[in-house]
């Protein structure tokens, strides 16, 4: 019997990024890192140097969350800004107490970084295969993540 060698695939130029994508990736990366760097720039301690929850956004000059001053019950992004700022400075305990989903959604954005440099400037995605997939299948975990965390939030406020 005849001995079949198995077919390699060998990337092809049309498996590379266009310049519009690996631009997009890089220009994703940059904003990002900006949000990092106003994260770090705000300070997540009240004044008697105590842990916020949440509320660290009013220091860009932005209302209090309109869904809690009426109902005295977090929103489900409640936390996040504050959950950044802890999490830029690696103080994940408080950044999960603000906020365990924008929590993680932190560290998935310190991650995509470097990710989306690298797959710009290598011309193809890091580890997957397609980033279109990838980007609903992560959108509908930290979706239902927020939504878990917030229906847990409400249960309890509800349950007292």
């Amino acid at each position: 019997m005849p001995e079949v060698e198995p077919e390699v695939m060998y990337p092809v130029e049309s498996d590379r990024l266009s310049v519009l994508v690996r631009t997009v990736l890089i220009l994703i990366a940059l904003g990002l890192a900006s949000v990092f760097g106003i994260a770090a720039w705000l300070n997540p301690y009240d004044e008697n140097g105590l842990p916020r929850r949440q509320e660290t956004h009013r220091q860009l000059g932005l209302p209090p969350c309109t869904f809690y001053e009426r109902t005295g019950i977090p929103c489900p992004s409640c936390g996040f800004t504050t959950s950044f700022a802890f999490t830029v400075r690696m103080n994940l305990w408080n950044a999960m107490h603000a906020n365990s989903a924008g929590t993680l959604l932190a560290l998935f954005c310190l991650a995509f970084i470097p990710w989306g440099a690298v797959s710009a400037l290598r011309g193809r995605y890091l580890f997957i295969a397609s980033l279109e997939t990838t980007a609903i299948n992560c959108l509908i975990v930290f979706v239902t993540l927020m939504l878990v965390r917030w229906g847990i939030i409400v249960g309890l406020a509800v349950w007292k």
